[in-house]
């Protein structure tokens, strides 16, 4: 008997077809007896659900319309299937070799490189050098360039240095020999010459004041510094601007051509007409006071009176000399000390010079301004 699916051979008694699975017309005999499970297939599809052929099957006694039975699980494999004692072979995945390790570093890249960078700047160093040489000499020279660089720089130090060593002491030469040429006759031995104007022009850079006003005149003019005023009762004041000292001795010669007294100031703030006042008259008197400002009313007389010192008459010419150390102030003439008087109201400021016409108009000649600070 065939299959009446496929048409294969059936084998007598079984209850499907060993080829599809069809149930054959064993499977509806009313045996009693369970049918056989169907052969397990060697394809891995799906097997197709019953398919029944009714124009060759016989119904026997079950009823076509009956629901048949589930078909067997098709991965049951029947006992007398020959893969029952069949083992499946179990996949093993082939060894993997483990990543190739990165080779170790030979050596250090970043100090090769530094090297490299030296050795190539060492070269034009050299190169440079002994093209310089070779240019300046028309020889070139054995000496390393790293020698010859430092030899060179050593040598540009050493000129530097020998230069200003030499400016320095060329200076401390010119500053002693100036104050062995001009030695302070006030205090001996101490201070340096710090002013040092014939009062000829105004080219020293003192910015002595240079005005002609109705109430006086200060003029560079026959070789000296002129100050005069035509009203009496009154001093005329010519400051060197540019000037602000503190502890120092100052001298000036000062010759009364007409009038009455001739006079310096120092610690002084002209702008207010804050000063110490001295002043030596062609009579042979003198007066030092401190001002407080012009009017006249806010005047200390410091000390004052005759000396013999003064030289006395028109066209004479005294030289006047100040020490202000601290408060300690000292006034001279002719190099004699007059007197020494404690102040110290003020501490520093401008020097100048004046006449005092107390009498009558008044012109003063000054030279030879000089002053040395401690």
């Amino acid at each position: 008997m065939n299959c009446s699916a496929c048409g294969a051979q059936l084998p007598a008694g079984v209850a499907y077809c060993p080829n599809c699975g069809t149930p054959t017309p064993a499977y509806y005999a009313p045996s009693g007896t369970a049918p056989n499970n169907p052969p397990v297939s060697s394809s891995p599809e799906t097997i197709p659900p019953p398919y029944t052929n009714y124009g060759s099957q016989p119904y026997g006694t079950q009823s076509p319309y009956d629901a048949p039975p589930p078909p067997p699980n098709p991965y049951n494999t029947p006992a007398s299937s020959s893969y029952a004692s069949s083992t499946i072979p179990q996949y093993t995945p082939p060894p993997v070799s483990p990543p190739p390790t990165a080779p170790k570093p030979s050596g250090n890249r970043t100090g090769l490189i530094i090297g490299l960078v030296a050795l190539v700047l060492i070269l034009i160093v050299g190169g440079v050098f002994a093209l310089v040489r070779a240019g300046s000499n028309g020889t070139t020279t054995s000496v390393p360039p790293a020698q010859a660089t430092g030899t060179a720089q050593a040598n540009a130090s050493a000129t530097a240095v020998a230069a200003v060593t030499a400016t320095a002491q060329a200076q401390v030469s010119a500053t002693a020999a100036v104050n062995a040429a001009n030695p302070n006759p006030y205090t001996p031995g101490q201070g340096q010459l710090a002013l040092k104007d014939p009062l000829t022009d105004n080219s020293q850079g003192y910015k002595w004041i240079v005005s002609n006003e109705s109430d006086g005149t200060c003029a560079f003019t026959g070789g000296s510094y002129n100050v005069s005023t035509p009203k009496t009762q009154f001093f005329f004041l010519c400051a060197a601007e540019a000037t602000d000292f503190s502890n120092f001795a100052f001298e000036i010669q000062a010759k009364v051509v007409q009038g009455d007294c001739a006079g310096v100031v120092f610690r002084a703030d002209t702008n207010k007409g804050k000063m110490y006042f001295y002043e030596v008259c062609q009579d042979g008197t003198y007066d030092f006071s401190r001002y407080l400002d012009y009017s006249g009313n806010n005047v200390k007389v410091l000390a004052g009176g005759s000396s013999a010192a003064i030289v006395t008459g028109l066209n004479q010419r005294n030289t006047l000399g100040v020490v202000a150390q601290g408060s300690t102030l000292t006034i001279y003439v002719n190099k004699q000390k007059i007197t020494s008087v404690t102040d110290s109201l003020f501490t520093h400021g401008q020097i100048g010079v004046f006449a005092d016409a107390t009498n009558k108009p008044t012109e003063v000649a000054f030279n030879n301004a000089k002053v040395w600070t401690y």
